[in-house]
């Protein structure tokens, strides 16, 4: 059941009636806007927590594996980077000694 802004007021004017003016006024004001559904219990925040922190783990365990990759690639690389460098100082010296 949704309310609507004019059961709200409604309710406001029947507890005023009853209870007098400030009381009404005070259990009107500590509903929530909106309706009990959308509030969060403390319950459903630890939940949220839990899986936040169980995220961040795992963000942090798939970054530390591609950094892990990374410096495997970057040596990889300069490995090659180094034999295409004798290569062609080989060849290089290869034709400087025939010419």
């Amino acid at each position: 059941m949704t309310i609507t802004e004019a059961d709200r007021i409604d309710m406001l004017a029947e507890l005023r009636r009853c209870h007098g003016d400030r009381v009404g006024d005070i259990i009107v004001q500590h509903l929530p806007p909106t309706g009990w559904g959308d509030v969060a219990r403390i319950s459903d925040i630890n939940r949220l927590e839990m899986d936040i922190n169980r995220l961040e783990h795992h963000i942090d365990t798939e970054i530390g594996r591609l950094e892990n990759r990374v410096d495997r690639l970057t040596t990889v690389v300069t490995w090659i980077g180094g034999i295409f460098v004798t290569c062609f100082l080989s060849l290089f010296a290869l034709i400087a000694t025939k010419l």
